[in-house]
């Protein structure tokens, strides 16, 4: 058995924690930070805040932590409530953006600075920072500074410190946001292996959508102080519930238009003299705000007898049931892994398609005619007023 794995089966002794908010509101002048939040975590779930930058995911985090005190509401830690208890006796260990490592320790003091503050016996502090190097990865370093780190050593630092006083819940803010592309990447594998073998209650946050549906086990989206939608990371990508959470997870084409036939279990819609095709919603409305992934659209090469000479009103949906555009592709954008491109199929009538694992060959230059296809179940629909989701039964 590894230490690290010992190290776990030690920790998971203890009880792991559930986290439950209940009515969290928080106001700032001028601002309502957070507005009725009502949320559960549970006990060894890896659980993430998601939303852009003045959301409220910090702030609701440093209310968990104790270093904001919320206005109404409750935060309990395992059915105790904790809101009159300080932030350093809650329990819970907290990694910050900025590293927050002390530049004239060695590591092994930063690891050991919160154990000393407990009083900790001097051989059981040099038992649990060595556990929680190893943990970190960074068994090894003890005696380095700072400043003969990398910017992802000095996190795992951070991350040791935090875990070393074997917190009931690991709060982490934006862990990763000051590292390069590469490094993100790899620190995050990291940080959910060392969450998975501890099985520790955590709480993340970040504004990086690709992270969060890696890392998490849930995921609240947030914005405007509000929880927008909790859900997998399967189901805020594929189901949002709202234009907010369709549009900031992912990449989504969104277009506006009206209803003209309605079957058993599609409708039609009539955009810029297109048709498109759509699964029935669930209540019966006359226009729509629809929606569709780019990477779900299919793209080929018009030949010379169907460009976007072809007047537009005569692309409706073909006998399998797909929706058929023409255009023009204005932008190509290849990454490596995907090609996107920008297709104009008519006056404010604009898409992005992505391609995956392009070939050579198959790429296609910007002033090319050609083909969209939308599969019909690939359509999600809005109401155009409120965001909200017309909800039908997935086919």
């Amino acid at each position: 058995m590894r230490p690290s794995q010992r190290a776990a089966l030690d920790h998971n002794e203890r009880a792991v924690a559930s986290i439950k908010l209940s009515g969290i509101d928080k106001t700032f002048p001028g601002v309502k930070a957070l507005d009725n939040i009502n949320l559960e975590i549970s006990s060894g779930e890896f659980f993430t805040l998601l939303g852009p930058s003045g959301c409220g995911k910090t702030t609701l985090l440093r209310t968990i932590a104790g270093f904001y005190r919320q206005d109404r509401g409750q935060v309990s830690i395992n059915e105790k409530v904790i809101d009159n208890i300080p932030a350093h006796l809650r329990d819970t260990g907290m990694v910050f953006q900025n590293y927050a490592v002390f530049p004239h320790m060695t590591v092994f003091e930063n690891v050991a600075f919160g154990l000393r503050n407990r009083k900790v016996s001097p051989a059981e502090i040099k038992k649990r920072v060595a556990k929680s190097l190893e943990m970190a990865r960074l068994s090894g370093y003890e005696g380095r500074t700072p400043d003969q780190l990398s910017g992802g050593q000095q996190q795992r630092v951070g991350l040791a410190r935090a875990m070393v006083i074997e917190p009931q819940v690991l709060l982490m803010d934006e862990p990763l946001s000051n590292l390069d592309a590469k490094l993100r990447v790899e620190m995050r594998e990291e940080i959910r292996d060392i969450q998975r073998e501890l099985g520790i209650t955590t709480v993340y946050v970040t504004h990086d959508q690709e992270e969060a549906l890696v890392i998490s086990d849930r995921i609240a989206v947030m914005d405007a102080g509000v929880i927008q939608q909790v859900g997998p990371a399967w189901e805020i990508y594929k189901q949002p519930v709202n234009t907010f959470v369709a549009s900031f997870v992912g990449h989504m084409n969104f277009l506006e238009g009206e209803i003209v036939s309605a079957g058993k279990d599609f409708i039609e819609i009539a955009i810029e003299g297109n048709r498109v095709r759509a699964p029935k919603p669930a209540r019966e409305v006359k226009k729509v705000r629809l929606s569709f992934r780019p990477e779900d659209l299919i793209i080929s090469q018009a030949g010379p007898d169907e460009g976007a000479e072809e007047e537009p009103a005569k692309k409706s949906p073909g006998e399998d049931g797909f929706s058929l555009l023409s255009g023009i592709i204005q932008k190509s954008t290849f990454t490596g892994s995907l090609v996107q491109y920008g297709i104009e199929c008519g006056p404010g009538l604009n898409l992005v398609v992505e391609r995956h694992k392009p070939e050579k060959e198959a790429l296609i230059p910007p002033g090319s005619s050609v083909l969209v296809k939308i599969p019909p179940g690939s359509v999600m629909t809005f109401d155009p007023d409120s965001g909200e989701r017309l909800w039908r039964r997935p086919l």
